[in-house]
This record gives C-alpha cells, sequence and structure tokens, in this order.
C-alpha cells in the first residue's frame, strides 16, 4: 500500500513539474513572439546533459534575427534567458556567430525551410489561378461558339 502511495505521490510531482515548465514555455513564447514570427528548436537533455530550448524572432521581409531566448538545464528550475549578440544578424551570420550552438543552427535551419514552404505555397497559388483563368477562358469560348 506504501508503494502505491508513492508512486501517487511521484506522478503528482511529475504532473506539477511539467506543468510548471509548461507554463514558463508558453510566457517566454509570448514575450518572443512580440517582436515577429517565432522559431522554435530543441534538443533533449538526459541525466547529466542538459537539453536545451530556443526561441528566435525573426523578421521574414529583412531575413534578420530581432530577438532570441534560450532555456538550457536539468531541472524545471532553469529560466529563459536573452541570447546575447543575436540581435540584428542575419540568418547567416547567426549561423557562423553560434557554429558551435545546435540548437540554434537548428532553428534558423527551420526559418529557411518555412521561407521556402511560403514559396511554394505561392508557387501553387499561382498555378491554381492560371489552371482557373484556362478554365474560364475555355468556358467563354464555348460561349461564344454555341451563340
Amino acid at each position: 500500500m506504501k508503494i502505491i502511495i508513492v508512486l501517487i505521490l511521484l506522478y503528482l510531482a511529475n504532473f506539477g513539474t511539467s506543468y510548471y515548465l509548461h507554463k514558463k514555455y508558453v510566457a517566454s513564447q509570448r514575450r518572443v513572439r512580440q517582436y515577429g514570427g517565432v522559431s522554435t528548436a530543441r534538443t533533449k537533455g538526459g541525466f547529466t546533459k542538459k537539453g536545451k530550448i530556443v526561441l528566435l524572432a525573426f523578421d521574414d521581409e529583412e531575413e534578420i534575427i530581432k530577438y532570441g531566448e534560450k532555456f538550457e538545464g536539468i531541472t524545471v528550475f532553469s529560466k529563459f534567458e536573452k541570447i546575447e549578440g543575436i540581435e540584428g544578424l542575419t540568418l547567416d551570420e547567426v549561423e557562423s556567430k553560434f557554429a558551435d550552438e545546435e540548437v540554434i543552427i537548428q532553428a534558423v535551419q527551420y526559418i529557411r525551410e518555412r521561407e521556402k514552404d511560403v514559396d511554394s505555397e505561392v508557387d501553387e497559388k499561382s498555378e491554381e489561378e492560371q489552371v482557373d483563368e484556362i478554365v474560364e477562358n475555355k468556358a467563354i469560348e464555348a460561349d461564344n461558339t454555341i451563340v
């Protein structure tokens, strides 16, 4: 019976710390989102290895980083901290300056992939519009031949 009570207490402690960490993550994401679009990346930690979460705010048009925060630690008592020296850098400059930070490079790669996805969506829309125009033109030609 005591083992069951201990397991329930451990489960509740795990739930509480997870909830606490989630609240910190959401608050940081809101803070970063004020600066622009947000890219998030993470690396898993282990029992002895620190896990990392990075949030980067970026400007789509100029391809610069406007703000960044990093969470690094083993316990939930770690905090999100501002990344010094990242503001105003282009994506290429960030990759060269923070080459040893795998999680920051990963976040920059997500920004680049997002730009490719946006470009491909624009191309797809233009193709759809072209198909619509062709269909409309064929319908007009069909109406003209009937009359």
